[in-house]
């Protein structure tokens, strides 16, 4: 996607690098327009050398677009980020006053536009930047912060500049199409903790990494998502996302029933969580001495979260569960896929060093028919490209089509 990001003067300015960065690096290709006021606080080749393009910032300076700069600029960009935007920014663009770069890229493009605000907490409550705020806002601006937190001035209050992950998420929000509108979504994550004693217990590496990036997908595309996940999972703030801590398997099977049973009905199951197949049997209330513990402590199997699930589901939603495996992928993927109910399978080999976290990734989605198919790409890739398949296999099992902007 084509982006112009704007960066407005303000101490903020420099969080914006991580902004540009972070957008190349997912693909986008961004060309940096700064205010006069910006390029006192970060300099102009520090954004030309993250983006690998001229920085513009007169309203008549040369960008790769081409001539007439402005006009071409805004024809294009396909979105347009602006931050920080200070109260003075806002003013101006809410009352179409162009007089740099900036200004007539924001005139001229039809596109979504981004805007994250960045100013001292009593000039973000004043009654002049809030009705530029409103205009901005029936003019389809969408807005990400600004933030409670500490200010330059070191006062502390609303006015603090979203954070530069904050900002991305939000753009790739903002122009995702939204092709799982109307759809509700039931999303497991991360490891469930299994306790011996209070400070023993049994578990698994899982950080919840694949099922989070499930959980961003599905919002980012328009649809509701309940996620249960287990302890230690890194759940980000997202418009359409509810989520619900849970320690043991029994606590996630109960979180769940209780998703299901809250309403509304539940469109789709994605069963990312690594649940512990077995509990001890007769955990202790108090820490079990070295020489109180047996050679072997006694376990028990603990509930089959994604079959109980599965089966109170409705006969149009779409089950996908994970098989993570050391060996015997395919063979224990389609045996779960089979035995649980389940219209897909997601298997992953795991290991000390690959599958889990942040750790290299391969998997292959298993249907009931046809051969594995491998999914390439990190964790996010893999994650656009299972909804890609659920919201077909919904709209084959439910007979209609979901919106395709």
């Amino acid at each position: 996607m084509r982006v112009v990001v704007g960066v407005g003067g303000g101490i903020a300015a420099y969080k914006v690098c991580a902004v540009v960065s972070a957008l190349v690096q997912r693909g986008h290709e961004v060309q940096v327009v700064m205010t006069e006021a910006a390029t006192h606080f970060v300099a102009p080749l520090t954004f030309a050398a993250l983006s690998g393009r001229p920085v513009a910032v007169e309203a008549e300076a040369p960008v790769e677009a081409g001539p007439i700069g402005h006009v071409a600029l805004a024809h294009w960009a396909d979105a347009l980020v602006v931050a920080p935007a200070p109260g003075e920014l806002l003013a101006r663009l809410a009352h179409g006053l162009a007089h740099d770069m900036l200004g007539l890229v924001y005139l001229g493009l039809t596109g979504p536009r981004l805007v994250a605000p960045a100013m001292e907490p009593e000039m973000w409550a004043h009654p002049a930047i809030q009705r530029a705020v409103a205009t901005l806002t029936a003019d389809g601006v969408t807005w990400v912060g600004p933030e409670f937190g500490r200010m330059a001035s070191g006062y502390q209050g609303v006015g603090r500049m979203a954070e530069p992950e904050a900002i991305v998420e939000a753009f790739e929000a903002v122009t995702a199409p939204k092709d799982l509108r109307g759809l509700h979504c039931l999303i497991t994550a991360g490891p469930t903790w299994e306790f011996f004693d209070p400070v023993r217990l049994l578990t698994n590496p899982s950080t919840g990494t694949m099922g989070v990036e499930l959980a961003r997908e599905a919002v980012r595309r328009g649809a509701t998502v309940d996620l249960v996940h287990g302890p230690r999972v890194a759940v980000p703030r997202l418009p359409g996302l509810s989520a619900w801590p849970v320690v043991s398997a029994r606590d996630m099977l109960a979180r769940c029933l209780e998703r299901l049973a809250a309403g509304p009905a539940v469109d789709v199951v994605i069963a990312a969580a690594a649940v512990s197949d077995f509990r001890p049997a007769e955990p202790l209330p108090h820490k079990a001495h070295k020489a109180d513990v047996a050679s072997v402590w006694p376990v028990e199997p603990n509930p089959d979260v994604v079959a109980e699930v599965s089966r109170r589901l409705g006969p149009a939603a779409v089950r996908v569960g994970f098989a993570a495996e050391t060996d015997g992928l395919e063979t224990s993927a389609r045996k779960k896929l089979a035995s649980k109910g389940l219209d897909f399978v997601v298997a992953n080999p795991v290991g000390p060093d690959r599958g889990f976290g942040d750790a290299p990734y391969q998997a292959w989605w298993i249907g009931p028919e046809g051969p594995a198919e491998a999914l390439a790409g990190d964790k996010r890739s893999v994650a656009r490209a299972i909804w890609d398949r659920v919201r077909r296999r919904w709209e084959e099992k439910a007979g209609t089509k979901l919106p395709r902007q």
